[in-house]
Formats: C-alpha cells, structure tokens, sequence
C-alpha cells in the first residue's frame, strides 16, 4: 500500500483544488486579484491549520477502525463522485461552478459590474467561503488516509503536488480552463479512490 496513500491524497486533492481555481480566475477576470487570490491561501490555511491540530485526536482511536473508516469514506466518496460525474456525462450537463462561476460562490453581476480599486470585503468573503469549503474536502479525503496508514510523507506529498499542479496549470492554461472536461476528470477520480476504498476493505485484518 506504498502508492496508495499517495494516489488517493494526490487525486481527491486535485479535483478539489481545480474547482476552486476556476472560482477564482473567474473573480481575477472580474477585477478581483487581491480578494482572490488572498481568499485562496488564507481559506486552505485556515482549514490545513485546524487540520494538523485536530489530528492527535483521530490518532487515539484504534487503527482497524481508522482502516474502516478510511476505506468507507473513500468507497462512499469514489462512488458519489462517479455516480454523480455519470449522470452529468450522460446529460451533457456541467457544474454551475464551471457554467457560472461568479453564481457559485454566491455574487450576482451586480455585485460585480463595476469593481473599484478598494478592497472588497464581499468578493473576499465569497471567495474565502468557496476555499474553505474546498479545503475541508481535501482534508476529508487526506487526514483518514494519513491516520489509518501513518503515511505522513505520502499524503502530504499528494496534497502538495496536486496543489503545484493545479496551480501551475491553472497559469499556462488560465484562458482554457472551461474547456476541460472536468467531468470526465471527476468520473474518473471517483472510481479511482472507489477502486482504492473497497481494496483497502478487502485488506482490513
């Protein structure tokens, strides 16, 4: 189970973090840089902080029932996502965060029509909103894995890199991010950690 950690870390961190940068290039083209780009770093901050020091707390229980419990909540999270990407595929449908970016963390054109140069504490607190909702499924995913494996190195290794990634290929692809198919990506995610989840409960001692 070397890869696995990593594997599950890596791709749940990655579509997670793809739809929150997609958010926020959609406010960067709106005018909002600043409150965007903040919104970001601080939200999975927040979230990556509380994280590490809530995590004594899942290491007292005992590890079979970390195992379980790890192994169902990727198998429920991998067959949610795939379930719910099927459906979309064969409807020809795309998420509201991807159709209309500026609706899904909850602005109007209103709100955004004519951007000064001030800060603006709503387009950060919508932003922030999105992160922090973002972030807490990436912890979802990666502190279950880290708790029931004890692999330290290989969970942060997959969130980091998924982050770098994402990161990297939101600025060399920033004018073609609707174009990819995000919900063949999630399809495919979710029967990976589904696959991952139901091995590790065949493997449970």
């Amino acid at each position: 189970m070397e890869f696995e950690p990593f594997i599950a870390a890596f791709t749940g961190t990655a579509i997670e973090f793809f739809e929150t940068m997609v958010i926020c290039y959609a406010l960067i083209r709106a005018g909002f840089l600043r409150e965007a780009g903040l919104a970001v770093v601080l939200g999975h901050i927040l979230v990556f902080a509380l994280a590490i020091f809530f995590s004594p707390l899942l290491n007292r229980l005992p590890v079979f029932w970390l195992q379980l419990m790890a192994a169902l909540l990727l198998t429920s999270m991998g067959a949610y996502w795939f379930l719910k990407s099927a459906k979309r595929l064969y409807r020809h449908q795309r998420p509201g965060w991807v159709a209309d970016p500026i609706a899904a963390v909850g602005l109007d054109k209103n709100q955004i029509a004519n951007p000064s140069t001030a800060f603006s504490i709503i387009a950060f607190l919508a932003m922030a909103k999105s992160s922090v909702v973002e972030a807490l499924e990436i912890v979802i995913v990666a502190m279950p894995v880290y708790s029931s494996t004890g692999a330290l190195f290989e969970v942060l290794g997959g969130v980091g890199l998924a982050i770098m990634t994402v990161t990297v290929l939101s600025f060399l692809l920033h004018q073609r991010l609707k174009n990819i198919p995000e919900v063949k990506l999630k399809l495919a995610v979710g029967l990976i950690l589904f696959t991952l989840g139901v091995n590790w409960l065949i493997e449970l001692d």
